[in-house]
């Protein structure tokens, strides 16, 4: 299989984490890197071996004969480049969120399927081991009706004070966005309204306006309550990186997975069942796996083979709808429903 050559948009922290992975890949390497601080571009094609420095994506694209992009940017700054790429026939891994305007995330969809060219959006937690359990359990019928889900995702405070862009976030968008995806698709369904409600206090002294912990009410197309909670100010001295567990009660039994450690326990009335899951974020012989790294990977194979990667942009792009909708909620103190996001 001949090497991909791979193009890194944004060298920050998640772009040194994708430059990580693309030069760990047997089938792919980093041929070039784009940030707008030269310095950075640099440091992150020293240590990774681009062979190319760009502070303009067009320049990048126009030069360097790419057969992929990874699009490593801040939220609200992925439409142009991802589009500019897939115009110029280029395939596309977007970090997540898609994007943070319904317009954006149009315009992305309509770019892919204008120029026929295949655009994943990097939700990984579906490459957790007891995630994808958790999907086969439910649509497998094992708690028969869903009645409702419970999903929660936490952070300590000194990771989310390192966000160069803190001011143009939220909970909302930099971990519901996680919650969201997870849930539509082990339901497979929609979000059809949301209701959230917010609390500020220490982020705010650093980033006016943007709240500590945001909570949330959804119903899906089935009526399925779900619960969703995000707090990002976590006690930095918490045992782990992140606070992230699932809960799912239907008509016949119950689901409890704490995805952080990966141990998922399933209860019915006939019987229950428990599986542990090890911390699947190893390192052997140089070489890194975990779920994260998994889902990257599978962008990068599914290219190699001609084949679609997901989830894609039209996906992701019900996802954004969500979170607008969530955002809608929170600055209007009303139950949004989806179909007002436009």
């Amino acid at each position: 299989m001949t090497a991909l050559n791979v193009g890194l948009v944004g060298c920050g922290v998640m772009g040194h984490h994708y430059a990580r992975v693309i030069t760990d890949c047997g089938h792919c390497r980093l041929g070039a890197v784009c940030d707008l601080e030269s310095a950075r571009g640099r440091q992150c094609a020293g240590e990774w071996g681009a062979g190319g420095v760009f502070t303009d994506h067009g320049d990048m694209l126009g030069t360097a004969k790419l057969d992929a992009v990874v699009v490593a940017t801040p939220d609200f700054a992925h439409r142009e480049v991802v589009c500019d790429a897939l115009a110029a026939g280029v395939p596309v891994l977007c970090e997540k969120p898609l994007a943070t305007t319904l317009a954006d995330a149009d315009a992305i969809v309509q770019a892919g399927r204008a120029h026929s060219v295949p655009v994943m959006v990097n939700f990984g937690n579906r490459h957790r081991a007891n995630a994808r359990r958790v999907r086969e359990l439910v649509l497998g019928g094992k708690l028969g009706r869903v009645e409702h889900v419970y999903i929660r995702l936490n952070e300590r405070l000194c990771k989310t004070l390192t966000i160069s862009w803190l001011q143009r976030t939220s909970p909302v968008w930099f971990l519901l966005s996680h919650c969201v995806d997870l849930v539509r698709w082990i339901l497979d369904e929609d979000f059809v309204d949301v209701s959230a409600r917010s609390v500020q206090g220490v982020v705010a002294r650093t980033a006016p306006g943007v709240p500590d912990i945001v909570s949330a009410l959804g119903t899906t197309a089935s009526g399925v309550c779900v619960n969703l909670e995000s707090c990002w100010t976590m006690p930095d001295g918490y045992f782990g990186n992140i606070d992230f567990a699932l809960q799912i009660i239907g008509e016949d039994g119950a689901i409890q997975a704490d995805l952080f450690p990966h141990d998922l326990a399933l209860h019915r009335h006939t019987d229950a069942m428990v599986q542990d899951y090890s911390m699947d974020v190893v390192a052997g012989a140089g070489h890194y796996s975990g779920w994260w790294e998994d889902s990257t990977r599978s962008f990068f194979q599914a290219i190699a083979t001609e084949d679609l990667p997901s989830p894609d942009a039209a996906e992701a792009r019900e996802v954004t709808r969500t979170l607008l909708a969530l955002d809608a909620s929170l600055q209007e103190g009303r139950r949004v429903r989806l179909d007002e996001v436009k």
